[in-house]
């Protein structure tokens, strides 16, 4: 996993650093009282990360984590499911590599907060927020 966050963060750091940008536009216009309903989040945060153009850049990052594995994607990504979702949490990028397995990254900008329950922007630096795992 070491080295596929290495190689993600080296080529897409500004991409990183561009959803959190967004994540922060987002909490600003909805944190005015506690968020409890993730499609608060999720609908402007996918909106705005389709409107700056960072969807097909989020999918880029499939392919930089297969090629720091040494394998490929088995079909080409395309900016819309399965590959690519918004969930409340952040944007999610999966995919199948060549070899069967499943690549999913995964960039966490808000969490959520149990007491009282609500989601909270964590404005992250691209190393916290990057998730990267296979299955």
């Amino acid at each position: 996993m070491h080295r596929i966050r290495e190689q993600v963060l080296d080529e897409h750091r500004e991409t990183v650093a561009a959803v959190v940008d967004v994540g922060a536009a987002v909490a600003s216009a909805v944190e005015r009282r506690p968020v409890t309903d993730g499609d608060r989040l999720r609908r402007p945060f996918e909106a705005l990360l389709r409107e700056r153009g960072l969807a097909a850049q989020l999918l880029g990052v499939l392919t930089t984590g297969a090629k720091a594995l040494n394998t490929g994607i088995e079909a080409e990504p395309v900016p819309g499911p399965p590959y690519l979702v918004v969930t409340s949490r952040g944007p999610l990028c999966r995919g199948t590599l060549t070899d069967g397995r499943r690549l999913v990254v995964e960039l966490l900008v808000f969490a959520v907060e149990r007491q009282p329950p609500r989601y909270r922007f964590r404005d992250p630096a691209a190393e916290e927020c990057l998730q990267v795992s296979l299955r």
